[in-house]
């Protein structure tokens, strides 16, 4: 029963402290929606010591059921086991008079990762690799965000959690350009079991979930297999989004093809945005491996990132060079 779900969440988010109350909460814009689930921009005031910040507060839309409630408060609990910086964290749940659940988040002023890239392609293209300054300025700025979300990725991996949705349009950017994966809808907790399958109905009778065919492994799409290394395939496509500034994968490959068009031996070309060296190529490519045990650990991939970012002599903060203040100024 619906009641029965609601009232065991909201028990437990009060014995853990994250039950807000809705008087605390005023609702302002719709800032995303997705086919079940909004999100809204909104202020939380009156909560914990006064507090008042801007929020993100998700909630199913139009008609929904039981399941559709169950999910979203699956998902609020999942979100409540993490803190790290490069993970979206729970802020705390709240239900209006309707018995309405809401997610509360942090708001990302910047928006999604894709949102982000698209906006910014004029900023972020580089047409030829001969300009010496800014290709490299460029490529390590791309590449610091694939570092960010592989952190946050390693962190899910080391507490036994598969995202199963990873992808550009699930990473959010706040306003200090810190990257946090989001978007736990599909996420499993998988602590006591390596691997979990998708079958056409789930176990306990719900209809399939739809997952994200262009993100997935071989052995996600052939047998319902997922893992951190099935993560880590989606991985090297969300690479692939950064470096080609948020276009779609597999352009012109009709996803009922995709595949056979895998099994061939085809990947994603290397991004034409001369940004994307040989060297960053071959590591999206090492995350498409057919074998899942060929495939990095995040683990590996956050050292061989950091190290390839060191190499280019990245750093953060005032010691940035002018030239980058000046292009990146302009990011919004």
């Amino acid at each position: 029963m619906m009641s029965d779900v609601l009232e065991e969440l909201v028990q437990e988010m009060s014995t853990n402290g994250l039950f807000v109350p809705d008087t605390s909460i005023t609702i302002q814009n719709v800032v995303g929606e997705g086919e079940f689930g909004v999100v809204y921009k909104a202020l939380l005031h009156g909560w914990k010591e006064n507090m008042h910040s801007l929020v993100a507060v998700k909630t199913l839309k139009g008609m929904f059921s039981c399941c559709d409630v169950k999910h979203l408060a699956e998902e609020s609990q999942i979100m409540a086991r993490f803190d790290h910086p490069n993970v979206m964290k729970l802020i705390g749940v709240s239900m209006n008079k309707y018995k309405h659940l809401f997610i509360v988040m942090p708001f990302m002023a910047k928006g999604s990762l894709l949102y982000h890239l698209k906006k910014n392609r004029h900023i972020f293209t580089i047409e030829s690799e001969e300009i010496t300054e800014m290709p490299e300025v460029t490529s390590s700025r791309l590449l610091s965000m694939c570092l960010q979300i592989a952190k946050g990725m390693e962190y899910l991996a080391h507490n036994k959690f598969v995202h199963r949705d990873l992808a550009a349009r699930n990473c959010m950017i706040d306003l200090n350009n810190v990257i946090k994966v989001a978007d736990f809808g599909l996420t499993e907790d998988t602590y006591a079991r390596n691997y979990f399958r998708q079958t056409t109905e789930q176990e306990d009778g719900e209809p399939p979930v739809k997952l994200p065919v262009k993100w997935m492994a071989l052995e996600s799409l052939n047998d319902g297999i997922f893992s951190e290394k099935t993560d880590v395939w989606s991985f090297g496509v969300t690479c692939w989004e950064v470096f080609s500034l948020g276009k779609n994968p597999y352009p012109g490959v009709d996803p009922f093809s995709l595949i056979r068009y895998l099994e061939r031996g085809e990947r994603l070309d290397k991004p034409l945005n001369a940004a994307c060296s040989q060297e960053i190529y071959n590591v999206m490519r090492e995350c498409w491996e057919w074998k899942p045990w060929k495939r990095p650990s995040f683990s590996q991939l956050v050292t061989v990132i950091s190290t390839s970012l060191e190499g280019m002599g990245w750093i953060s903060g005032p010691q940035l060079s002018s030239s980058y203040h000046y292009k990146y100024s302009q990011l919004t």
